[in-house]
């Protein structure tokens, strides 16, 4: 395997760390170039350099793959690229590249947080989406996953001549010399369409589980139009493609390859995106604290239905009540009879252990 693919060791691991931030590029893309800024004679890889700080309690990651063409527009049959050997093995190698490090170094139960440029999104989106069977580690690693940030990547829905116009725009960036017509990137774009489907039946079918166990998405969409040798090739993903339905995508003031890279800290678009992740870790934190406080000894009380004002009332009024500790609910002191309604339960002054 090739020193640019796979996970990197990683960039940032702190012994507080309670959650993994995992880095994926794009078509064209490198698991270190994608997200590295360079100026002045200098270089600034922000999620080594900078998101540490603003993310303290991650362990942050990046994945490598093979970024050629074929791999994300196939054609599929005997006379062409299987379908394993395309998008599908950038999954597979994604989730197996995560489990056996998440296992090796017994981090398997930590939630885990996606970061993607451009069609490095649907390479995830493929991951956490498509079934998988009696794969039980990969089963777990999609429960674990509470986010995922999109930086350009394009959702254009079940429109075959909307994919093909992307392709179009994509090929145009990455310059490759073997364009096909518009009907063959039809075809080709099929496998993205079924992703793209699949996923939004993942986020709808998380969103209504009994747990509701969401997984948070976010959206980032180019401002600025790409240039390639003099000409405007235009905006690879605009903001109509770059959106789910029911998120508002944010934009980022720059060309598709520069929306992922930053100078500095004061930079909006990484503002915008530290802090997004910044939230879901402290969001994270405060449902594992109301978690633990609905274990502790609580005493809950029911409805108390009457038509009737209640009086002279010195201690407590319930319909039902459910405590969590064993023998939880005890009442103790003394009595002195009230009635309202027809009933008679006396006023109660106690305490529930």
């Amino acid at each position: 395997m090739s020193e640019s693919h796979g996970l990197t060791d990683p960039l940032f691991d702190s012994p507080e760390a309670k959650v993994d931030i995992v880095f994926l590029h794009g078509l064209g893309g490198d698991r270190t170039r994608t997200w590295t800024w360079e100026g002045d004679g200098r270089k600034l890889f922000w999620p080594k350099d900078l998101l540490p700080q603003a993310c303290p309690t991650a362990r942050i990651l990046s994945f490598g793959y093979n970024t050629d063409f074929a791999h994300f527009f196939p054609f599929y049959g005997p006379k062409f690229i299987a379908e394993q050997l395309t998008i599908d093995d950038h999954s597979t190698a994604l989730f197996q590249s995560l489990i056996g490090f998440r296992e090796e170094t017994k981090t398997a139960d930590r939630p885990v947080i996606f970061v993607c440029h451009s069609l490095g999104g649907l390479v995830c989106a493929n991951a956490l989406s498509r079934p998988h069977g009696t794969d039980l580690a990969s089963a777990a690693l999609v429960e674990k996953t509470i986010g995922v940030v999109f930086l350009g990547t394009p959702f254009e829905g079940s429109s075959k001549a909307k994919w093909a116009g992307r392709a179009l725009k994509v090929l145009d960036w990455v310059g490759t010399t073997h364009k096909e017509d518009v009907r063959d990137l039809e075809e080709r774009s099929a496998k993205l369409i079924s992703i793209n489907d699949a996923f939004q039946k993942l986020l709808k079918a998380r969103d209504r589980s009994e747990e509701r166990r969401f997984i948070e998405v976010a959206c980032f969409f180019e401002q600025y139009a790409m240039y390639k040798a003099g000409k405007k090739v235009g905006t690879i993903v605009p903001k109509e493609s770059a959106s789910l339905p029911g998120i508002d995508p944010q934009s980022i003031q720059a060309n598709h390859v520069d929306m992922c890279k930053f100078e500095d800290e004061d930079r909006e678009g990484y503002k915008n995106i530290s802090q997004r992740l910044n939230k879901w870790i402290s969001d994270l934190d405060r449902s594992k604290t109301s978690a633990g406080a609905s274990q502790g000894h609580s005493v809950y009380m029911g409805d108390v239905n009457y038509q009737e004002r209640i009086e002279n009332n010195q201690g407590i009024v319930m319909g039902h009540a459910h405590s969590t500790a064993a023998d939880g609910v005890r009442i103790t002191g003394s009595t002195t009879n009230n009635t309202y309604h027809g009933v008679t339960p006396g006023n109660l002054r106690g305490t529930a252990d």
